[in-house]
């Protein structure tokens, strides 16, 4: 049985949707677990309607026990679930009809650990790009690739066997509560026995209230919100990452910390950055307060953050 998790709030006006084409699937061994992380539309009314159809569909209000955010009902969605195989999918978006059978089609028959779909983006207007253009025949899987964005996939992509996903889980608390990137480095630091499948199985839907319309209307904040993903990523992974990807991830956030600093921007996470900065570049990391300090004071730095990343 596949587990498709879902984490919702305020998306009255899509969910539905995202629900019939979940129910219309042609593969149609899976339990489908909808976690509310508070609406405070009309979703309740809804979902719980829909879902005495079908008791495959189970609607659960998030506990005040679990933290609020997307991530922390995934992850709460996921100790609810009972399959062998693992989807996580968004609340607004739409599963072609055969997303599910040629996703354990094709991992079954190759005997892999995961398999990845591709999607295409959608708004009012119609279909839309991709939203990751790469060349799926020749991208090679590894948790570098995915680092570095050449090779990568959304959420809604991935249909992974549940003995690797008992080991991920999504990071909370953060700016970008819809984020699979830790959650695919650390897989692919587990196995990189994956596929990608050349084929369209999803639409993404793109609308002002969506993660990708607000992050290209901020562009302070989604360089913050970078910032933050590699350093909290680092993190995640410290205890099973090789050097050269911790490197390039630390690398990555300092180097747009001092961006920010340029704008009087405060650098966020110094001690635990300065912390890895010391383990993985050397004597050289305790050099990054004092960087920053005088980026943000002076404009300078620039030349001292590159010896620290050197």
């Amino acid at each position: 049985m596949i587990s498709i998790i879902i984490a919702t709030y305020n998306r009255a006006a899509y969910i539905i949707e995202t629900l019939i084409s979940i129910k219309n699937q042609t593969y149609s061994d899976f339990e489908c677990i909808i976690i509310d992380d508070g609406s405070t539309d009309h979703t309740d009314e809804l979902v719980t309607a829909f879902v005495k159809n079908d008791d495959r569909f189970t609607y659960v209000l998030r506990p005040d026990t679990v933290l609020k955010g997307a991530n922390h009902s995934r992850n709460y969605g996921y100790t609810l679930s009972n399959g062998d195989y693992v989807k996580f999918f968004d609340s607004d978006d739409v599963m072609l009809p055969e997303h599910l059978e040629i996703s354990m089609k094709v991992l079954l028959e190759g005997k892999y650990d995961f398999v990845v779909g591709d999607c295409i983006n959608f708004d009012t207007t119609g279909l839309l790009d991709r939203p990751y253009e790469i060349d799926r025949e020749t991208a090679v899987l590894s948790a570098m690739n995915f680092a570095q964005f050449t090779t990568g996939w959304i959420t809604n992509d991935l249909l992974v066997k549940r003995e690797f996903a008992d080991h991920l889980e999504f990071r909370g608390s953060i700016r970008d509560q819809a984020s699979e990137y830790q959650y695919n480095i650390k897989l692919m630091l587990l196995t990189q026995n994956g596929f990608l499948i050349n084929q369209i199985l999803s639409h993404r839907r793109i609308h002002d209230d969506g993660f990708v319309v607000k992050a290209r209307k901020d562009l302070v904040r989604f360089d913050q919100m970078n910032a933050e993903l590699y350093y909290v990523t680092a993190v995640y992974i410290e205890d099973i990452a090789p050097d050269d990807v911790m490197k390039w991830l630390l690398s990555s956030h300092v180097k747009l910390n001092q961006k920010l600093t340029l704008i009087k921007k405060t650098p966020e996470y110094m001690s635990g950055a300065t912390r890895l900065l010391v383990k993985y570049f050397g004597m050289k990391g305790y050099l990054y307060p004092l960087a920053m300090r005088l980026s943000k004071d002076t404009g300078k730095g620039y030349q001292l953050i590159k010896y620290i990343r050197s």
